[in-house]
C-alpha cells in the first residue's frame, strides 16, 4: 500500500498506537533517569477500577465525580512546590540493566561467514567496528524500549558500502502478518516551523513482489496531526530523496533484492502487557517491563535517605548578642569565619561565649534505607531476568573462590545462571534476525555497489558469554594433552573457538614444527646397543627375543 494520504485531521502518531507508545514513553523516562520527564508521564496518573471506585477532582473550582476510576500514587510524579527545588534522587537501575543486556550480548563481536572467499572478504568490510557497535547500541535501545528496527541504507556520497543504521520503536508503525513483520512506517520531525507546524519525512518499507522497495514521502502538518504531503525537495534535509518529478513516486527506491530492508529484533518474548493488543501483541518485552512500581519505591527509599542525611547535618545555634546589627532595616549576620569575640556583658555578671554558641549534631543511621535499597534492587533485576551478581550485589563479597584462587569459568557461570539464561532467551531472537539483516545488507550492497548476489550459506557464532581465564585454558589444554584423549587440531580449536578450520590447520603444523622431537632411545641401552639398534643391528626388544 502506498504512504498515507494525509490531511489536516488525520492524527498523527496513528491511534491505533497510543496504548504502545504512552508505554515506550514511560520506559524511556526510566531509561534515562530524568526527573522531569519522569513526573510529566505520572502526573495524575489514573486506572481502571471496578464500578465501586470513584473520586473527586476539584480543578474546574468544583466536585466533581469520575466513578469508575481511581488515583495511582507515584513518588516520581509529584511535584515539587514552587519554592522548593526537586529533592528526589534518581536512580540509574534502569539505565545499568539495559546497559547489562548489551554488554551480556555484543561485548564481544558476534562472527559471521560465508564460504565464497570474495563475499566473505567484502563481508569483513561491512562488518567493522562502527558495524559491531551499532548493533551494541541497538541492544540497549531493545532493552529499554521492548525492540529496535535495524535498517539497511547505503549513500554513495558518505561510503562505498551499505551500512546498518537504527530505528527506534517510538518513531515506528508496524504491519504484522502470523507475526512477521511485513511492512513498517518510519517517522521524523525534520523542520520545525512557525507556530505548531512541523514537517514530518515518512518512510515506508514494504514488499512488492517480494522484493523489498522503500517509499519517502514529506508532510506539513502540526504537532498532533500529519497534514497535507509535500514535495520531498521542499525540506533540505529530504531533497536528496526526491528521485521523482511525480509526487505518488518521487521517493521510491528499489532494493533490488528480495526481503524488506527493515527488520525488527524483539528484545524478548512473549509481551505480556500487550498480548491482546492488535499491535503489541508482536512485539517485544521491555527489561523495564513490570519494575516500574519498584523502581519508584527504590527512588523514594534513595529520597528518604538523602533527606536523613540532609537533616542530620551539624548545626550551630547562636544568640543574637553574637550578630552584626547591619543598620535600620538591614537585619543581623554573623561571621562564621570570625576568629576573635569580646565578651558580652549581660546584667549582673559576664556571660561565657560557650553559653551564647551551641552545636547541635543529630544521628544518623543509614542501615535501614541501605537494607531496604538492596532488597528492591535485588527484585529489580531478577524480575527483570538477570542475577544479582551481575550488578555487583553478590553476597559473597570477592571475586574468589572458595579455595582463595579466581572463581573458573564454571563457578562464575553457576553464579551467574539467571543472567546467561536471559542472555540465551535473547540471543534465539537475535541470531535470526541477525541472519536476515545481514543477508540483506550483502544482497543491498551487491546491487548498489556491485559484486556477487547470492547469499546462501551465511553463518553467524556468538562468543561463549562466560569464559576462563588463560591460566585455566592453559592448565585444561595441559590435562588433554597428558591425558592423550585431543589431537592437537581438537586442542587448538577448543583454546581458540573463533578460528576458522584454516587458522587450526596452520597453528597445529606450527606447533608439530616447533615441539618435534626425535624418538628417545631406552635409557637400559648401552651406548653401543643404541648404535646397532639405529644401524639395523636390532633394537633392546630384539634382543630380549633372542635371549629368551
Amino acid at each position: 500500500m502506498p504512504l498515507p494520504a494525509g490531511g489536516p485531521k488525520v492524527a498523527w502518531p496513528p491511534q491505533r498506537l497510543t496504548v504502545v507508545l504512552d508505554k515506550v514513553r514511560e520506559w524511556d523516562a526510566w531509561w534515562t533517569g530524568d526527573l522531569d520527564r519522569l513526573q510529566a508521564v505520572y502526573a495524575g496518573t489514573v486506572a481502571p477500577q471496578g464500578p465501586a471506585g470513584a473520586f473527586y477532582r476539584s480543578d474546574t473550582g468544583r466536585a466533581v465525580v469520575n466513578a469508575g476510576r481511581a488515583i495511582k500514587r507515584w513518588f516520581v510524579g509529584e511535584a515539587p512546590s514552587a519554592t522548593d527545588r526537586n529533592t528526589k534522587v534518581p536512580v540509574p537501575i534502569a539505565a545499568e540493566m539495559c546497559q547489562a543486556s548489551s554488554d551480556l550480548l555484543f561485548s564481544d563481536p558476534f562472527t559471521v561467514t560465508v564460504t565464497d572467499k570474495g563475499m566473505q572478504a567484502r563481508l569483513e568490510e561491512i562488518l567493522d567496528d562502527d558495524f559491531h557497535t551499532t548493533i551494541a547500541e541497538a541492544a540497549e535501545l531493545a532493552a529499554a524500549h521492548g525492540g529496535v528496527y535495524l535498517v539497511t541504507s547505503w549513500d554513495e556520497q558518505v561510503t562505498d558500502r551499505a551500512f546498518p543504521t537504527i530505528r527506534h520503536s517510538d518513531e515506528a508503525d508496524p504491519e504484522f502478518r502470523f507475526g512477521r513483520l511485513q511492512a513498517v512506517t518510519f517517522w521524523t520531525i525534520v523542520q520545525q516551523g512557525h507556530g505548531d507546524t512541523v514537517w514530518r519525512h515518512l518512510e515506508r518499507h514494504e514488499l512488492r513482489g517480494g522484493r523489498g522497495v522503500i517509499l519517502h514521502g514529506l508532510y506539513e502538518g502540526t504537532s498532533d496531526t500529519l497534514g497535507v504531503q509535500v514535495s520531498l525537495s521542499t525540506v533540505e534535509a529530504t531533497a536528496p530523496l526526491a528521485v521523482h518529478q511525480d509526487l505518488n513516486l518521487e521517493g521510491t527506491i528499489d532494493t533490488g533484492s528480495p526481503g524488506l530492508a527493515a527488520v525488527y529484533v524483539p528484545n524478548q518474548t512473549p509481551n505480556r502487557m500487550w498480548r491482546r493488543d492488535p499491535v503489541g501483541r508482536n512485539l517485544g518485552r521491555s527489561d523495564l517491563d513490570g519494575t516500574e512500581r519498584l523502581m519508584d519505591e527504590l527512588v523514594e527509599t534513595m529520597s528518604d535517605l538523602a533527606r536523613a542525611r540532609r537533616a542530620a547535618r551539624a548545626r550551630v545555634l547562636h544568640s543574637k548578642a553574637l550578630a552584626k546589627n547591619l543598620g535600620p532595616g538591614q537585619g543581623s549576620v554573623i561571621d562564621t569565619a570570625q576568629e576573635t569575640y569580646v565578651g558580652v556583658e549581660a546584667g549582673v555578671r559576664d556571660v561565657k561565649l560557650s553559653d551564647l554558641v551551641q552545636t547541635v549534631q543529630p544521628t544518623f543511621d543509614p542501615s535501614g534505607y541501605l537494607t531496604t535499597a538492596r532488597a528492591l534492587l535485588e527484585q529489580i533485576v531478577e524480575l527483570a531476568g538477570y542475577s544479582a551478581q551481575t550488578f555487583g550485589l553478590d553476597t559473597g563479597g570477592s571475586g574468589t573462590s572458595k579455595q582463595g584462587g579466581q572463581r573458573t569459568a564454571t563457578e562464575v557461570e553457576s553464579r551467574e545462571r539467571r543472567s546467561l539464561m536471559t542472555r540465551g532467551r535473547k540471543l534465539r531472537e537475535w541470531k535470526p534476525a541477525l541472519h536476515r539483516f545481514v543477508t540483506k545488507l550483502l544482497l543491498v550492497d551487491a546491487y548498489v555497489f556491485g559484486g556477487s548476489g547470492s547469499v546462501t550459506d551465511l553463518a553467524i557464532e556468538f562468543s561463549d558469554g562466560v569464559q576462563d581465564t588463560p591460566l585455566t585454558l592453559a592448565q585444561t589444554t595441559q590435562a588433554l594433552y597428558q591425558g592423550q584423549s585431543a589431537s592437537i587440531e581438537t586442542r587448538v580449536a577448543w583454546l581458540h573457538p573463533d578460528w576458522q578450520d584454516e587458522q587450526v590447520q596452520k597453528e597445529a603444523a606450527k606447533i608439530r614444527e616447533e615441539f618435534a622431537l626425535t624418538a628417545l632411545t631406552d635409557p637400559a641401552l648401552t651406548s653401543f646397543d643404541a648404535t646397532q639398534g639405529a644401524d639395523g643391528g636390532g633394537t633392546a626388544a630384539g634382543a630380549a627375543a633372542t635371549d629368551q
